[in-house]
């Protein structure tokens, strides 16, 4: 079983803030499967979510840079880090784009900060989604509602992602995944079109925290 854990703010007022792309993304998965799940799971500072027989999702309900106390609450109930996989926003690659990681530092990325100083590790998985390009000042910036145009982007990425969480899915380890993710074919919306969608902000049927 693997644990998404998409680390965002939380609240209405951050859902359509660069900062939440992870949890936007998959809110936007859930909300296209009618996926309604209650948690399985709660803990002081998050919830666990079901998704599919071999995905769940590990939500925090803290500001994010306080995501990683989630993430130790749930190591001690025997979710190990190295069945995490982070999504999470990235300032450096371009808005409709992603890269897959099993390791690395924190990029200046507070969320990600707080989670390797929690699990005293940075070995842990993640799929960086792209933001960029980004502007100064970039507190400003991460913290901004989309734009329309970014709205389109936005939808371009549906496909890619589910298709990100269909591998993850069959997955036994992560040692092959980059290989498959990080082309930039892999996130080209011409190359595999998603059809009768309207790009921009929908309904989302799981909280955007804990």
């Amino acid at each position: 079983m693997w644990t998404l854990v998409p680390l965002g703010n939380p609240g209405p007022d951050y859902q359509d803030t660069r900062h939440n792309l992870g949890r936007l993304l998959l809110q936007r998965w859930m909300a296209d499967r009618n996926q309604s799940p209650a948690p399985s799971r709660r803990f002081p500072s998050g919830a666990l979510y079901p998704l599919t027989d071999r995905l769940q999702a590990l939500v925090p309900s803290t500001y994010m840079n306080l995501s990683g106390e989630a993430c130790a609450q749930a190591e001690t109930a025997g979710i190990y880090p190295r069945k995490l996989v982070l999504l999470y926003d990235d300032k450096d690659l371009p808005l409709g784009t992603g890269r897959f990681r099993l390791d690395g530092s924190d990029g200046g990325h507070n969320g990600l900060r707080s989670v390797f100083e929690c699990l005293g590790t940075p070995d842990i998985a993640r799929l960086r989604l792209g933001i960029g390009p980004f502007q100064r000042p970039l507190v400003d910036f991460v913290l901004e509602h989309w734009t329309d145009p970014e709205w389109a982007r936005i939808e371009t990425l549906d496909a890619p992602f589910a298709r990100f969480l269909d591998l993850l899915g069959q997955a036994d380890d992560l040692a092959g995944l980059a290989n498959l993710v990080n082309p930039a074919a892999f996130w080209d919306q011409t190359e595999h079109p998603r059809m009768g969608c309207d790009p921009g902000p929908r309904e989302t049927r799981v909280p955007p925290e804990g």
